[in-house]
């Protein structure tokens, strides 16, 4: 919901806050619509996001991204804090369909928005997907097999994953930071406003996808829909 700019706060309860326009008509908005809205669009504080690179011992070092050299060549992702959770960005991305076939990949399934909304375990579904009998022969033209042979800065295939759409949310709450930080990593692609595929199944035929343009989660069709693909690992 767009508002008026004369609106004024009327009220705050627990879950909603009502506003009043300049009409004086009554404007009822959930705190967690809000929340998702302008999430996107807040700068992270410090601490929160890092540019990371590995030494000779595959150690990861996090570096603040403010005082990260663009003309360094090392750099392994952009790692952030985000809900007291923790997750580690590529600097590339591609835009792929997410499978060849419909099929049951084994990753968390759900038609629930919020249970699709908290599952934080990418890495389990990607490697679940990848190995599957229905998506095997599927490789790195598909989002799932991308991310999994994805290698950057040291971290090689195997390390990292495609996002579950719990992650995609975490990512989406520091778009602007993490941006930010990706223009200062050489070669590295921003983040699109834009839909981006999720390791979480919505069924056998459609997958789980977050629209980075506004925050809205729905789902996709598995073979036909090309979307943004951004791998993540930890650290």
């Amino acid at each position: 919901m767009k508002l008026n700019e004369a609106a004024q706060i009327n009220s705050i309860s627990d879950e909603y806050i009502m506003l009043m326009d300049a009409n004086g008509n009554p404007l009822k908005i959930a705190k967690t619509d809000l929340a998702n809205a302008l999430a996107s669009f807040v700068p992270a504080i410090k601490g929160e996001v890092w540019i990371v690179y590995l030494d000779s011992d595959k150690n990861k070092f996090l570096i603040p991204w403010e005082q990260w050299s663009i003309s360094r060549t090392d750099a392994v992702g952009v790692a952030i804090i985000s809900s007291g959770r923790r997750l580690l960005i590529a600097p590339h991305e591609s835009s792929l369909p997410w499978s060849a076939v419909s099929g049951a990949g084994g990753a968390i399934t759900t038609t629930s928005k919020a249970t699709a909304d908290v599952d934080y375990a990418g890495q389990s579904n990607t490697s679940k997907i990848v190995t599957s009998s229905a998506f095997a022969e599927d490789g790195d033209g598909y989002a799932p097999g991308y991310c999994a042979t994805y290698s950057n800065g040291g971290l090689t295939a195997g390390s990292w994953w495609l996002p579950s759409l719990g992650e995609l949310g975490l990512i989406y709450e520091k778009f602007s930071a993490i941006n930010a930080a990706l223009a200062k990593i050489n070669g590295a692609t921003k983040l699109e406003r834009g839909p981006y595929h999720s390791s979480t199944e919505f069924s056998a035929t459609h997958v789980w996808t977050l629209f980075f343009q506004s925050g809205f989660r729905g789902s996709s069709t598995k073979t036909t829909g090309k979307y943004r693909v951004r791998p993540v690992t930890s650290f």
